[in-house]
């Protein structure tokens, strides 16, 4: 089966999945928080789970543009391919990666506000082997939740610096 990503299997894979929905206020245009948002680059400056990134430019990413992230998420750490499903300059950014470990879809949703923008991120996450798979919904969704919560606050942080 093909997803709507393109990808064989990777609704699939999601299906049921933990969802982990994060939203914060941030004192800038939706256009400069779109900008570092999805711009690789730029993810280790407010996303703790980024330890780096390889094979991308140093630029918000386009549909179709990938990038390999290293990531440290609830003790483990490994390589995620992440693949920009769809890109709507400045209010919808969406990715997805599928790995030997699990499958993952990130939606970043930015809409204007009087004081600046709303930003709202949308994980969904499988882990594809146990016991992983079977601590998703309770111990990884609440470290993930928790780190997704920092993320936003870090976010909101570098953004609004001076």
């Amino acid at each position: 089966m093909t997803s709507s990503s393109g990808s064989p299997g990777l609704d699939d894979a999601l299906q049921g999945a933990p969802t982990i929905l994060t939203t914060v206020q941030i004192r800038r245009t939706p256009e400069q928080v779109f900008d570092l948002v999805s711009n690789p680059s730029l993810w280790h400056t407010w996303h703790p789970a980024t330890r780096s990134v390889r094979d991308a430019p140093t630029r918000p990413l386009g549909t179709g543009e990938s990038v390999l992230e290293l990531i440290t998420a609830g003790g483990r750490r490994f390589e995620a391919r992440w693949t920009v499903q769809r890109c709507e300059r400045p209010t919808l950014w969406e990715i997805r990666t599928d790995t030997g470990r699990g499958s993952a879809h990130i939606v970043y949703r930015l809409q204007a506000t009087s004081a600046g923008c709303s930003f709202e991120r949308c994980l969904r996450f499988r882990s594809h082997h146990g016991p992983w798979r079977w601590l998703d919904h309770s111990l990884m969704r609440w470290i993930l939740r928790r780190q997704s919560l920092r993320a936003l606050a870090n976010l909101q942080r570098v953004a609004e610096a001076p």
